[in-house]
This record gives C-alpha cells, structure tokens and sequence, in this order.
C-alpha cells in the first residue's frame, strides 16, 4: 500500500468546490471528493506550519508534543530534544514502508528519510514499493501571484482598481510577510531563522501594509487563481498514479496546515505572515479529503467535527498498524463506517499571534477550544506583574463569521467551555 499525503499550505476549504464554493477553483479535487470522503469540519491545531506538521504526523495536541515557536523549532530541530524518540514515520520505516516527501528534511526528527524534488519520477521509481510520500504544494501561501490567466479567470467582471489598490495587489501579488504598520517581523529585526531562507519558494520578504475594504475582490481573485494552480497538480498527480496502475492501490489524503484570512479582520495571511494572527474559523478551518476504495466508501461525507491529530491514527488503522504511545488522535474510521456510538466532541487549537515571525520575548498566547456548535477562545498577554485574560464566545450555528462575543450573556456555557479549555491549557505546563 502507498499514502500520497497532500499538506497544501494555507488553503481554505471554503474556497474549494466541493465545500461549496461557487467558483471552479478546484475540479480535480472534487473528482477526488466524489470518488472518496470528505469531512466538512476539520479544525487546525494553530494557525501557522510548525505546530500543524508536528500534530499531523505524530497524532498529539500542541499541549502534548508542546512545539510552536521558532526558538522550540531550533531546540527540536538542532539540539537533542527528542533524541531517541519514536513516532509514528519510524514505525512505518521499521516495516519496510518508505517515508519520504518534499522538502520535509526540514522536519526530520519526525522519522522523514529523504527529500525529493521531482514527485513524478518518485512514483515511477517506486511504483511498486510501498511507501508513505508527504508533499507540502506552497501555492495558496503568501505571496499570491497566479498566472494572469488564472487570476481573470477568478477576478470579478466589474472590479476596477484605483491606483492604491493596485499598488497593494503588487504587494500581495510579491511579499511573503504584509502586516500593519504598528508591528514588525523577526525577519525585519534580523533575528534568527532557524530554518533560514529556504529555498526560492520560500523566501521571506516583508512589506507594510493597510489594506481596504476595496481591495477585496483582486485579494480573493489572486488566492482562488493559486488554488487553481495547486489544483492542476493534484490533477496531474492523479494522471500520472492512474497511468503506473497504482491509483486505487494509493491512499490519497489532501488538506492543510491552516487557512487563511482575506480580509474578515482586515489582514491577508496567516499568523506569520500578518502578525495578527488569531483564531477564528478563516484561519483554524482546513480541507480534509481521503480516497482509497478498498477501505472508504465513495462519496461520504462526515458532518462531526474531527481534529488533524486524528489522521495518522487513520492510516495506521487502514494499514492494520498500531500506533506509538502517546497519540491524542482517534482513527476515523468508526465515524466513516458509520458504526461510531461516541466520538470526541471538542478540539482544541491554540496559537502566537506572529506565529514563526514572533519577537524574543513575546510571550502571548490563544487558545480556543471548538466544538461544531460553540467555540471558546482565551486571549493571553503577558503584563508587568501578572497577566491580562481576555475570552471570546461564539455560537456557531446562528453566528459563523463569529463577530458576537457572547461570553458574558452565555454564562452556563461559557462557564463549561472554560473548564475544558483550561484543563487542556495545564497538559502543556
């Protein structure tokens, strides 16, 4: 058996077709939603790469492997912090099954063996090898710069752009991190990237900007045209498996690490990128997608809400594998084979602000917790002598774009999403 595990970095789902969005930005996508299953509410456990990478591959909360910022990158990465750990990737190594991926060397503490560039040719070369493949695609992160084609394709027949907008489109369309003008990025103070500049695709770059409200409609068109181009790859990833014979004999899983704000609180990106980072459903909500007939039905769908700690115990369950100790995560498969009498109902995120781009000494911290009606958020910022905690409650259901806070009228619930929240808060102290 083979895993073509798709991580796109920082896509929506709700500007995919088969989640509904009314544009054709993802075609081949959805021919693999009609031919598989798709959970419509799968929540992020931050909102920016690191902490996501981590949570995915080894089935454990951000409370529990306790890895967020740049400074626990260096430790993990470059020091011995988890110098003879086992996870998850070492047992599939163990049994004969390749892990590899793109780029993933830079995460390779958690049992990655090689990177490797050209996807094609890794299909050919091991077409009949088992092995366990983790592409991390770039298009829908900053910046968003599409094929002019892709982007008239997307862009809104009347837009017109003034000067200005124009002007910050550029921006948009050539800068990795945009923030406002009161903050700045560990890049512009030149602290120090644990990772570095990466290649070309990852450059950093930073500019300042305020955006308007006018300046939606060509943000929205630019990402949907970079959805579009990670589309077309993952269509002709699916042509090139179909044409080796091994398409069915592949479990193919796409999602993301987080999503994207465009605009709802007036910024574009993500924690690292915009400095403003938070919590809400713009950022926290993530594709998940599966397709592998012998084992999952064609054409479901999963309402219940699920966590990205809940996919490796998926695939060791599909593989017939136990997973390692310590895994937070559950197997999906009792909610696909619709025989699950009780699944989890809450999960749990929690995020810097500036994400990888944090200062030193920056010691804020959000925290939410979600269930598919309600979802709690608990703003820390540390304050001479003490600390200032600030909550946020939504109701879901009546209020999606989540804009009334109703902690203090909705006291019973709130009062219950709080114990939750602040138990899972003490797990990673």
């Amino acid at each position: 058996m083979k895993v073509l595990f798709i991580l796109q970095d920082a896509l929506r789902a709700d500007h995919m077709g088969c989640y509904g969005y009314p544009k054709d930005t993802t075609p081949n996508i959805d021919r693999v939603v009609r031919e598989g299953i798709l959970f419509e509410n799968s929540i992020a456990v931050s909102t920016h790469t690191f902490p996501p990478i981590v949570s995915i591959n080894t089935g454990q909360t951000v409370a529990t492997h306790r890895l967020m910022s740049a400074a626990d990158y260096d430790r993990w990465k470059n020091g011995n912090l988890w110098s003879g750990r086992r996870t998850p990737l070492h047992v599939l190594a163990d049994n004969g099954i390749l892990v590899d991926g793109e780029l993933v060397m830079r995460w390779a503490p958690l049992g990655f063996k090689r990177d490797t560039v050209d996807v094609d040719a890794y299909f050919e070369e091991n077409r009949d090898k088992d092995w366990f493949f983790f592409a991390e695609p770039y298009n829908t992160h900053l910046p968003y710069n599409p094929p002019q084609s892709y982007y008239d394709l997307f862009v809104d027949k009347d837009f017109r752009p003034d000067e200005a907008t124009l002007k910050r489109l550029e921006i948009v369309r050539s800068r990795m991190i945009i923030h406002p003008h009161d903050v700045r990025s560990a890049l512009e103070v030149g602290q120090k990237d644990s990772i570095g500049l990466g290649d070309k695709q990852h450059e950093r770059s930073a500019a300042v900007a305020e955006f308007d409200p006018k300046d939606k409609p060509g943000i929205t068109a630019l990402y949907d045209g970079e959805v579009r181009v990670f589309d077309d790859l993952v269509g002709r990833w699916l042509i090139k498996l179909e044409k080796l014979g091994i398409l069915d004999e592949t479990l193919i899983i796409i999602t993301a690490d987080h999503g994207e704000e465009l605009l709802e609180r007036g910024h574009v990106g993500h924690s690292s990128c915009n400095l403003k980072g938070t919590l809400f459903d713009e950022c926290l909500k993530v594709p998940l997608i599966m397709r592998y007939p012998p084992k999952l039905r064609k054409g479901t769908v999963i309402r219940h809400q699920v966590s990205q700690i809940d996919i490796m115990p998926t695939i060791f369950d599909i593989l017939g594998r136990r997973m390692p100790p310590g895994t937070d995560g559950s197997t999906l498969l009792p909610l696909v084979n619709r025989n699950a009498e009780s699944f989890r109902e809450e999960s749990y995120a929690e995020s810097i602000p500036a994400g990888w781009q944090a200062l030193e000494g920056d010691h804020r911290r959000t925290w939410c917790v979600r269930t598919n009606d309600w979802k709690l958020i608990h703003h820390s910022e540390a304050k001479v002598g003490g600390s200032q905690r600030r909550y946020e409650l939504f109701d879901l259901r009546s209020d999606p774009g989540e804009t009334c806070n109703l902690f203090e009228r909705q006291g019973t619930k709130a009062a219950e999403l709080r114990e939750k929240l602040e138990a899972h808060i003490l797990r990673g102290t």
